[in-house]
């Protein structure tokens, strides 16, 4: 019986493993959405300083070369602004844990309000730079940009991850079920 079991078990397993050898595009990542199935990825890892959102910007939105310089500005200006930003969130956060696992409040409260300076400086320097790219980019342009850039920002509108109604609360605009 345990003979069966064990050859039954190897035949399944590479029955499974043929399977999805034939069948790549199963387990191969979707495109993001956007121009030519590439997203802009503004909201990526390392926002409008990722090394390769100035690429990213100009594929998905044909920039012309005037663009492509108002974008390159604004992104080493950014970068400029936010040195040092990641080291200093990271010594934060170690930091942090150490007041937790001491028990220390003041410190807690202390390091809190760090962070949040901090996310409040990486945020206004990214927007700021989006707008200077934004406001370069032709109607048709921004028209292709506003999703991802609702994205990236977490603001309403199409592609934006605002926030979620509490698991079971109905939509505020979904039809009343009929009370018995």
């Amino acid at each position: 019986m345990i003979k069966a079991l064990i050859a039954f078990s190897i035949c399944f397993c590479g029955l499974v493993s043929a399977q999805q050898a034939q069948s790549p595009s199963q387990t191969a990542p979707r495109p993001r959405g956007g121009p030519g199935g590439r997203g802009l990825w503004l909201d990526g890892p390392g926002g409008i300083a990722n090394p390769r959102a100035e690429q990213r910007l100009t594929q998905a939105l044909n920039l012309n070369a005037a663009q492509q310089s108002t974008a390159h500005t604004a992104i080493e200006e950014a970068k400029v602004i936010l040195k040092g930003a990641a080291q200093q969130e990271r010594d934060l956060r170690t930091q942090l844990g150490a007041a937790v696992k001491t028990g220390d409040e003041a410190g807690i409260e202390r390091i809190s309000q760090n962070l949040a300076a901090l996310h409040q400086q990486r945020t206004s320097t990214e927007a700021k730079a989006l707008a200077k790219i934004y406001g370069s980019l032709t109607a048709d342009q921004k028209t292709l940009m506003d999703r991802a850039l609702n994205r990236s920002l977490g603001s309403p509108g199409a592609g934006a991850r605002g926030p979620r109604p509490p698991r079971g609360a109905q939509p505020p605009n979904a039809p009343q079920a009929a009370q018995q």
